[in-house]
């Protein structure tokens, strides 16, 4: 018996294949960072979406339920992003640590 093959699922990388990418919308190194999927309530780094990468934009699946969590366009002058299929994504500030007032800082 032969067996199928789904061409969509080798076309696809993980989302650290796209690192740049996110790093340029974000503006910061993404792949660690936290999301959860708004259709199946998966909790995972976004390094485990799944990228699809051969169309005019990249969309990142959720690796548990493979529904569309995020889209992203780069057009000349502009990224257009659409994260619906996300309940969240978690973007850490890079603040600097509150003054220790015992070290007399």
């Amino acid at each position: 018996m032969e067996e199928t093959r789904d061409i969509n699922r080798e076309l696809m990388l993980d989302a650290n294949g796209v690192a740049s990418l996110l790093f340029d919308v974000f503006g910061a190194e993404m792949t660690a960072e936290k999301t959860e999927c708004a259709y199946c309530g998966n909790e995972d780094r976004m390094g485990t979406l799944l990228a699809f990468t051969h169309g005019p934009g990249v969309v990142l699946r959720c690796s548990a339920c493979e529904n569309v969590m995020i889209r992203i366009v780069q057009t000349p002058d502009s990224f257009y992003l659409d994260a619906r299929g996300a309940v969240y994504l978690r973007l850490k500030t890079h603040r600097p640590p509150p003054p220790n007032d015992a070290l007399g800082g």
